[in-house]
This record gives C-alpha cells, structure tokens and sequence, in this order.
C-alpha cells in the first residue's frame, strides 16, 4: 500500500513542478548566455574550455537552454526539448564537470547529472495533464474523431 505511485492527479502536479522547475533553471542559464554575456562572450568561454566547434556549440547550447526552458515551462515539445537539453547536460559533463570529480562545489558533474536524470525521467513520463503537448493531442483526437464521423456520414 505504501509502495505505490501517487493518484493520477498528485502525480500530474509532481511532473508540473518537475517540469517548471528544470524549465526555470535552464531558461536562467540561456538567458545568462543570450543577453547577459552575450553569444561572443558565451563562445569565448566554449574555447576557453576546449568545447569543439565553439561558435556553433555556443549558439545551439543557448537557444535549446532558452527556448527550450521556455517550452519546457509551459510543457510543449516536451519529450523533444527533454532530448536536447540532455543532449547539452551530457556535453557539458564531458567537456567541463567529470575531470572535476562530483561535487559542484569543486565544479562537479552532481548538478547536471541530477537535470540530466529528472529531464530523462520526464521524457518517459510525458509532460502530464497541465501541459500545452496535452491540450494539442486533446485537439488533434477531436479532429480525427470529427474527420472519421465525417467520413462515415
């Protein structure tokens, strides 16, 4: 009994804040990248940090950190932006936090492998019922319904 999933609705409000929360945080660090330092800025750090492709790197990391953060708030393209944002979570292990051990503090992988895991699981779980993904499936099976009584006659 005590070794169950939560009801249907708490678990809804658990990927909610999930996703709100890790939307936030990668929104927080495109934003820092976009307009804060800037994309010359951004990319200077890339190479600094031996990141290949530095311009290209800088740029696709601050747009999916932005945009995505910003898709991931409001749960659109969810299962796509949690693929890219790991995509760039994995870079960014490789290329900057695993030499450095585990701990943040010490500048370690701890924090991106945690963002890491929590867009994976809402990947496997989908963005739940507060969700734009979840407003357009509702539409799209209203129309195939409407199409299919149509069709019928």
């Amino acid at each position: 009994m005590l070794n169950r999933p939560l009801p249907k609705p708490a678990a809804d409000v658990g990927l909610l804040l999930a996703r709100v929360l890790l939307g936030v945080v990668m929104f927080a660090h495109g934003y820092q990248k976009m307009l804060i330092n800037g994309i010359g800025r951004t990319t200077d750090g890339f190479e600094n940090l031996s990141i290949p492709l530095a311009i290209i790197s800088a740029s696709f990391v601050t747009v999916v950190e932005f945009l995505g953060g910003f898709l991931l708030i409001i749960g659109a393209l969810t299962t796509l932006v949690c693929g890219l944002m790991s995509v760039v979570m994995v870079g960014a292990a490789v290329f900057v936090h695993i030499p450095k051990g585990i701990f943040v503090a010490n500048g370690g992988w701890e924090l991106v492998g945690v963002i890491t895991v929590g867009l994976l699981a809402l990947a496997a779980m989908g963005p739940g019922r507060y969700s734009v993904d979840r407003l357009v499936r509702e539409y799209q099976s209203r129309q195939r319904e409407q199409t299919l009584a149509f069709a019928r006659g």
